[in-house]
């Protein structure tokens, strides 16, 4: 009698955690990188770790992925289900489908660059004066060992970008 409950609470398990995985599809591995390395990843509203990052993700959901780090803006990015090369097929099978096979996550993998929060959102009265004070920070911050010397050319070129 025990073997017997015990064989039908696995199958019961093993069936719920079918029908979880033919509502969201089976996992794809997308890769997170971003510019500068080491933001922090959080995918829908839940932390995962810092860029560069490899994360298992259902593929029939849309994915919400914020990158944030200290000294630039967070970003948002997506991922979503597009249709592959086996979903173009003449022929389709119904439980490969309903797995999520004939669909992949992109974009794969997602690249994010991220602004500078010493970029700013109007050039004001002076704006010579204004880059100069942006330029002039983002000095500092290399100077106190914020930021790399890679960042810090990558923040001038984007203060830079900005007034021209």
């Amino acid at each position: 009698m025990k073997f017997f409950l015990s064989f039908t609470s696995l199958c019961f398990l093993v069936i719920l955690s079918a029908c979880k995985t033919m509502q969201v599809g089976v996992p794809q591995e997308v890769v997170i990188l971003s510019f500068p390395n080491e933001a922090s990843v959080y995918i829908n509203g839940e932390a995962q770790g810092v860029t560069p990052l490899i994360a298992s993700l259902p593929r029939k959901l849309t994915h919400e992925v914020r990158l944030e780090k200290r000294g630039y803006n967070p970003s948002v990015k997506y991922f979503s289900p597009v249709e592959n090369e086996k979903g173009r097929a003449l022929i389709t099978f119904g439980l490969a489908r309903d797995l999520g096979y004939y669909v992949d996550l992109a974009p794969d993998p997602m690249d994010a660059r991220l602004e500078s929060d010493l970029v700013p959102t109007s050039r004001g009265a002076d704006a010579f004066e204004r880059m100069a004070t942006q330029v002039l920070e983002a000095d500092r911050r290399l100077e106190a060992g914020e930021i790399t010397p890679v960042e810090h050319r990558y923040i001038t070129e984007q203060i830079l970008s900005f007034f021209e």
